[in-house]
């Protein structure tokens, strides 16, 4: 473990020095770098992949609040994905999404329901936060608080316990602005295959998508929202939503047995 740390953060310390050049933020970089020191293994060689200071500050705080359990809800290993394709987990899932698109086909007649059958791999979920605009936005405001912090001497020098404590205890208690609509790379319950997004389809088309663009006019206008929540709780299915924090009407977390015969590291 303790190479694979240092692994980690030898491709991390770079990449903070380029992006240190480009903002002027080496002080501030240096404190998210005392800080990923101390994060499980996973998610500092994750936080090296990210880019830009504000994207690593934001998922940085993320890990922190999410230490205690982290270990228990972090993305699936390729070979874990390998040993859950074709398992009886796999089957459970499916036949409970075959519930709860029967029952939506029986009270919707013409439409249907798809969902994703892919895991969420920690690749995608790095692609996708390093170019979702709603992260950018909250990353640009994360950044410009930590910097006004740091440029004022609210630290302890960086280069001290006190110091990454302090800018720890910062990044844990500040609140996203505005809230990012998906989840940091590795903690995504798509990762696991514990969150599915159901997609309302009339044939080949899709009515109404996992996009937040149109949750007012389709979801929520179009009477989608409610026709899947309705069939959800009609199937009996071990689904729970839709997620709320963000809106996320086609979203709902799977509580079902997903035991895989791959390793847990």
């Amino acid at each position: 473990m303790m190479g694979r740390a240092r692994r980690a953060l030898a491709l991390l310390v770079p990449a903070l020095a380029l992006s240190a050049a480009a903002r002027g933020d080496a002080a501030l970089d240096s404190y998210l770098s005392a800080v990923a020191s101390q994060l499980d293994t996973r998610a500092a060689e994750a936080l090296a992949r990210l880019d830009g200071t504000g994207r690593r500050l934001l998922a940085a705080r993320s890990y922190l609040r999410s230490s205690a359990s982290l270990r228990d809800h972090w993305s699936w290993t390729q070979a874990q994905i390998d040993a859950y394709q074709g398992s009886p987990a796999q089957r459970h899932l499916d036949d409970e999404i075959g519930r709860v698109r029967q029952a939506f086909e029986e009270g919707n007649p013409g439409f249907t329901l798809y969902v994703n059958p892919q895991v969420r791999s920690l690749d995608v979920q790095i692609e996708r936060w390093n170019t979702n605009t709603s992260v950018s936005a909250a990353a640009e405001d994360l950044l410009s608080a930590a910097a006004a912090l740091v440029e004022a001497g609210r630290f302890p020098d960086a280069g001290t316990p006190a110091g990454r404590d302090a800018f720890a205890a910062f990044l844990r208690s500040h609140t996203p602005t505005p809230i990012p609509t998906i989840a940091v790379p590795g903690l995504s319950p798509h990762g696991q295959m514990r969150a599915v997004d159901f997609q309302v389809r009339k044939g080949e088309e899709t009515i109404a998508g996992p996009d937040t663009t149109t949750i007012e006019t389709l979801w929520l206008a179009g009477g989608w929202r409610d026709r899947l929540s309705s069939a959800v709780a009609a199937s009996g299915a071990r689904f729970v939503g839709p997620l709320e924090r963000p809106d996320e009407p086609w979203h709902y977390n799977y509580l079902g047995e997903l035991d895989l015969s791959a390793g847990s590291q």
